[in-house]
Order: structure tokens, then C-alpha cells, then sequence
């Protein structure tokens, strides 16, 4: 699995992109010397919770895995994949070929990994005939 850095920074008033580590950013264009890279800017967005997350994990997929009778990791797969919450995301590639990547839930903001949560609840009482208990009626220990 190749590492790919989220390198943080800022604009400035006149649009001059500013690293926040300078020097990790020297580094990382420094091992790319001489080769095609694509440079994204992406707006930060406040990413869910540790508390989010571990409920989710913890709570969410562990109850909806039991019920169905399958593991941890392939519930989560299929809960991410049958969401209307969560699309596919098409890449590019350096040759111009497209890829479909899978959803993911790992960088969703905190509002949209709520929502995705929430449909999530919603989808195992009506699909399944589930009660999932609600954050605040259970404990999750990180």
C-alpha cells in the first residue's frame, strides 16, 4: 500500500499557497523529483470524532454483524455500500483511464458521517427489524 501524505496548509489573501511544514513539504516534493504528480487542493473540513467513529464501530456495525450473522468487516462493507449516503468516488489516473473507488467512511466530515449513521439506524429498523441504541444509551470506550 503506497503512503500518500496529507500535507496541511493554507491560502493566503493573494492566493499563494502556504505549507504548514514547510519542511515536510520540501521532503515529500523532493522524493517526487522528476516525476507527474497531481496536486488536489481540498478545503478542510472538521473530520467526525474518535467518539463518533468508536459508537459507529462499536455499537452500529457490531449489532447489525450479529443479527445477520456475519464479521465486523464485511457488515461494514456492505452497510457503506448500500447507503445512499456514500457514493463511489471516480479517480483519474496519470493515463486518463478512470477507476471506481469503493465508499469510504474513514475522511467523511462530521456532518455527513452523522447522516450516514443516522440512515444507517433508520435502514436495520425498518430492513432488518432492529433497534440500535442511541449514543447517549450506551458506552463506548475508546
Amino acid at each position: 500500500m503506497a503512503y500518500i501524505p496529507r500535507l496541511p496548509g493554507r491560502v493566503d489573501e493573494q492566493g499563494q499557497l502556504r505549507p504548514s511544514d514547510p519542511v515536510a513539504w520540501r521532503a515529500y516534493l523532493t522524493r517526487n523529483a522528476n516525476r507527474d504528480v497531481w496536486i488536489t487542493v481540498k478545503r478542510q473540513t472538521k473530520l467526525h470524532s474518535d467518539n463518533a467513529r468508536s459508537y459507529y464501530h462499536g455499537v452500529v456495525v457490531e449489532y447489525v454483524a450479529n443479527h445477520i450473522g456475519e464479521s465486523h468487516d464485511e457488515t461494514h462493507e456492505m452497510l457503506k455500500h448500500r447507503s445512499p449516503v456514500l457514493r463511489a468516488r471516480r479517480i483519474e489516473l496519470l493515463d486518463g483511464k478512470h477507476l471506481e473507488m469503493p465508499p469510504s467512511t474513514k475522511d467523511l466530515p462530521s456532518d455527513v458521517y452523522a447522516a450516514y449513521v443516522d440512515e444507517t439506524m433508520r435502514w436495520a429498523a425498518e430492513w432488518l427489524g432492529l433497534y440500535i441504541p442511541s449514543p447517549d444509551q450506551v458506552e463506548v470506550s475508546l
